[in-house]
């Protein structure tokens, strides 16, 4: 469990999967990430030990604000992924205060080397957000995933662990 003075980040519950659905498949997210069927989430919240799934909560009235999915936790060069981001509570700063929160996560306890996250070139305001956190553009994968039956470019953002010292 992670927290602050605003959020709490942790695992999501099976029972949270509707709200996370729901995120997933809103029209301001769903331009920007894959969308996942329920399966695809029962399996990464019960089975997948490389597979963090968790659900953040405005830590005042415990309601869900987003989720995010962590990948990487077995991978041998401890580089962490941040597969994906979905929030239905937006300009409110809890996108912020999850990546900060995450960040601390993935360098202090999990002792990680590289943090890393693609972000669909179009989506300027996560890439603006993931630039101003200290997350470098290490280069342009083009046309690389097909979202909503367009191929879409993404961005490569990593921050290393001497950096985010």
């Amino acid at each position: 469990m992670l927290m602050d003075d605003t959020i709490l980040i942790r695992k999501t519950l099976e029972k949270e999967l509707a709200y996370v659905m729901s995120t997933e498949n809103d029209p301001t997210n769903s331009p920007y990430i894959l969308q996942w069927s329920l399966q695809e989430h029962k399996k990464a919240i019960s089975t997948d030990s490389n597979l963090l799934h968790l659900i953040v909560l405005d830590k005042a009235s415990e309601k869900p604000v987003g989720y995010v999915l962590i990948n990487g936790l077995e991978d041998e060069s401890n580089s962490i992924e941040i597969k994906r981001i979905a929030f239905s509570e937006k300009g409110k700063g809890y996108g912020r205060k999850m990546l900060q929160l995450i960040k601390k996560w993935a360098f202090t306890e999990r002792k990680a080397n590289r943090l890393w996250i693609e972000v669909v070139d179009h989506n300027n305001r996560a890439k603006s957000l993931y630039e101003s956190e200290g997350f470098k553009i290490e280069g342009l994968q083009r046309e690389a995933i097909k979202l909503n039956d367009n191929y879409q470019s993404i961005y490569m953002m990593s921050m290393l662990s001497s950096e985010y010292k």
